[in-house]
């Protein structure tokens, strides 16, 4: 049966005005003012706004790291995403043994979401190693719909310059993009090995054992080679203003850079590392400053910043305090933030006259969307996939761990008021949650495979 959803404040990248949208199988068929269609099933959207469904760039829902692994998995984060307004992930894959294929990761990530998940997700590709075996393999995944990769400057995986350079050049042959995460890796070892010299060692110290120019320094040389490689980069979760300046240069000498934030970035600051709870805080990057955050809500308002992932990545409140008590250094890091993106970010943003509306769906699904390769998400236009959410901007809602969805025991956004709440949601034209209820318990979600668009 066609769906008609009526009177809503329809939500774009370009442009918000009222009207219809009608939904015909798995598509939009048509967007416009005063639509009709007999025997379609009506949904009065009045009040309430009518936007494209979340794109997060930036997952790891299933990561194993330090013998520790994450609270939910796939079906529980995904399940969570819907509630929060998400339709699609692309999740990024963890490490797996040395010496094994690149394909190896991707496998493993699609057998574990098939079955499972509750959104449509696409897998990146993960690069603990570049050699002779990689770059014979590389083109061959990517034509198959894995185009995106990580690569990271720190950790016991992160990859050289040396390797790095000639990655970039193997990746803009096969017609794919490089993911970073910058962080200098002598800086941040090195001072965490002073900072451990004593114990315990709190949580205090963390963000001064990663400091903001640590991840400029690599965000600059990463941007060094991309310029002399002559390919794009994409910079994951820009936390600091002295890295988002980085890009910014870049791009004025002729760069094409992508740019990601989180909404912890945006609205948390480093003091919350004082609190007896700190080590609830623990990633990486780190909590800055406020006057990161603000300048961070200039640059997403502005263009600057292009996206806003999560960095989902649900380390439990148990596991850092039984590996980190006594020295943070140990715990494990990451925070949950699959199902809080959307309604945080309108709330803050939107709500708060610091993001017009055509910006909030912009950087939290066009622009994700079309960077990675999602071809019929994150927009609504005629034959688009018809994933769709409704914003309710009269209701509110306190966040706790308690009344999420996500399966882990702690949020960092515990008694933050949200104003502004997902109220229904359509994943391919099929209506997953209404009036804030799930209809179905039952995983739909598929495996998205993706192509660039060369751009």
């Amino acid at each position: 049966m066609a769906i008609l959803i009526k009177n809503g404040i329809i939500g774009t990248a370009e442009r918000s005005f009222r009207g219809d949208l009608l939904i015909d199988g798995e598509k939009i068929a048509a967007v416009g003012g005063s639509l009709h269609c007999g025997g379609a099933e009506v949904v009065d959207a009045s009040g309430c706004y009518l936007l494209p469904g979340g794109v997060d760039p930036h997952t790891h829902v299933i990561l194993q790291a330090g013998g520790s692994k994450v609270s939910d998995g796939f079906a529980a984060a995904t399940r969570a995403a819907v509630f929060g307004g998400t339709t699609s992930i692309v999740e990024h894959p963890g490490f797996t043994a040395d010496g094994e294929p690149l394909a190896r990761a991707v496998e493993l990530t699609v057998a574990e979401g098939e079955g499972r998940s509750y959104t449509d997700f696409g897998v990146h590709l993960v690069f603990q190693r570049y050699d002779g075996d990689i770059a014979r393999e590389l083109p061959e995944i990517v034509s198959r719909g894995f185009p995106t990769g990580k690569v990271y400057t720190t950790y016991a995986g992160r990859l050289t310059d040396e390797e790095i350079f000639p990655l970039m050049l193997g990746m803009k042959e096969a017609g794919g993009l490089l993911f970073y995460h910058c962080e200098n890796d002598a800086i941040t070892n090195g001072l965490a090995a002073e900072y451990q010299r004593e114990l315990p060692a709190a949580a205090s110290l963390w963000p001064k054992s990663r400091p903001g120019y640590c991840e400029a320094e690599a965000v600059r040389r990463i941007l060094a080679l991309s310029r002399a490689a002559g390919v794009a980069a994409y910079i994951v979760h820009l936390s600091t203003k002295e890295a988002l300046e980085e890009v910014i240069l870049a791009r004025r000498a002729g760069q094409r850079v992508y740019a990601e934030t989180c909404p912890q970035y945006l609205t948390l600051t480093e003091e919350r590392y004082k609190r007896e709870n700190g080590l609830d805080y623990v990633m990486a990057p780190p909590l800055r400053k406020q006057g990161d955050c603000n300048r961070l809500w200039r640059a997403l308002a502005q263009g600057d910043i292009d996206t806003v992932g999560t960095d989902h990545c649900s380390f439990s409140r148990a596991d850092k305090v039984r590996l980190g008590a006594e020295n943070v250094f140990k715990s494990p890091g990451g925070i949950p933030g699959i199902e809080t993106r959307m309604e945080l970010l309108f709330s803050e943003g939107v709500m708060k006259n610091r993001l017009s509306l055509e910006r909030f769906v912009a950087v939290t699904a066009t622009n994700p969307a079309g960077i990675l390769g999602l071809r019929d998400k994150g927009r609504i236009a005629e034959g688009a996939d018809a994933d769709l959410i409704l914003i309710d901007p009269a209701m509110s809602k306190k966040i706790s761990a308690e009344s999420l969805h996500q399966r882990v025991d702690y949020t960092p956004y515990e008694g933050v008021t949200v104003n502004g709440c997902v109220t229904d949601l359509w994943l391919r034209g099929r209506r997953l949650l209404k009036e804030g209820e799930l209809t179905s318990d039952e995983p739909c979600g598929r495996l998205v495979r993706r192509e660039l668009s060369g751009e």
